[in-house]
């Protein structure tokens, strides 16, 4: 198949068609929304504002912007990391290289500390260990107003990428963010405990689909041979931080809730449930201490 759609003049009807035939040809699921999505992104206009606009004419330097971005897409960049930024919860968030790309099931942790602290007028302090763009801990203090939290995480670069989501977000006031190796700079307690560490086991990386194996950084993926070494470094540091009455909520592989328990339990917290995903898999595991129940 041709990589240009390549005529001196290009509708945005026929572009698309183009598009649309060349994602379908490496097994995009979606290729019709991702087409428009993408050519919104290469034409600055939201993508819904091409119903009938279908005969609006490219120039040439659009059109070959935008083949450039098509042909990034066939080799299996992800949209977020092409686009720049990714949805999470209710914010817009930039991403890079630095940070794993936030998934929309690690929005279940949200979800759960929502249904656990009803009260969003609780002026509650919350930490994010691992935060990446930080995504979990933006979205926590975006619903709870009177609240403040730390973001920690051992890339310089992620810290800086929160920081700048943070502004971007109008949180900066409310969240620090500190570069260190989980816990190990950190001297306070807190209500909340949030974490998304690394559990793929580092055998399966390679098998992982390729926007995850070749765009995500393996430090963030990659979790020890049997994949549960963070949870190990974890445990104790969470019994460490926690706040009496406070909770863990913490997100695991679908099939590691009965593994991370026992891990979490030999170090001192109960685990009080377990939360699905979209998919309906355990994702969110939530924690207490144990001498609490």
């Amino acid at each position: 198949m041709h990589s240009k759609p390549a005529k001196e003049t290009t509708s945005v009807k026929v572009i698309l068609e183009w598009a649309k035939e060349k994602l379908l040809g490496v097994q995009i699921e979606s290729p019709i929304l991702e087409a428009r999505l993408l050519l919104g992104f290469a034409l600055g206009i939201p993508q819904e504002r091409f119903y009938g606009s279908e005969d609006k004419v490219l120039t040439k330097s659009q059109a070959d912007n935008y083949t450039k971005i098509i042909e990034r897409r066939c080799k299996r960049e992800p949209v977020s990391r092409i686009i720049g930024t990714r949805g999470f919860w209710n914010l817009t968030l930039k991403i890079n290289l630095s940070s794993l790309d936030p998934r929309p099931d690690s929005e279940i942790l949200v979800d759960s500390i929502l249904r656990n602290f009803p009260d969003k007028a609780a002026n509650l302090k919350f930490i994010d260990f691992g935060t990446g763009t930080g995504c979990l801990l933006l979205s926590a203090l975006n619903e709870f107003p009177n609240s403040s939290g730390v973001g920690v995480d051992i890339s310089k670069e992620c810290i800086t990428l929160a920081k700048e989501n943070a502004a971007l977000n109008g949180l900066s006031q409310r969240a620090l963010f500190i570069e260190s190796d989980w816990g190990r700079e950190v001297t306070d307690k807190f209500d909340v405990i949030i974490a998304n560490p690394p559990y793929i086991q580092s055998g399966t990386i390679s098998t992982l689909d390729p926007e995850v194996k070749d765009f995500d950084p393996h430090i963030a993926l990659n979790g020890g041979q049997d994949g549960l070494s963070c949870y190990r470094k974890l445990a104790p540091q969470f019994v460490e931080t926690l706040k009496k009455g406070g909770l863990v909520f913490l997100e695991i592989g679908y099939n590691q809730r009965e593994s991370v328990s026992k891990i979490m339990e030999h170090s001192g917290l109960k685990c009080l449930y377990v939360n699905q995903d979209l998919g309906n898999r355990d994702r969110c595991l939530i924690l207490a201490h144990r001498h609490q129940y």
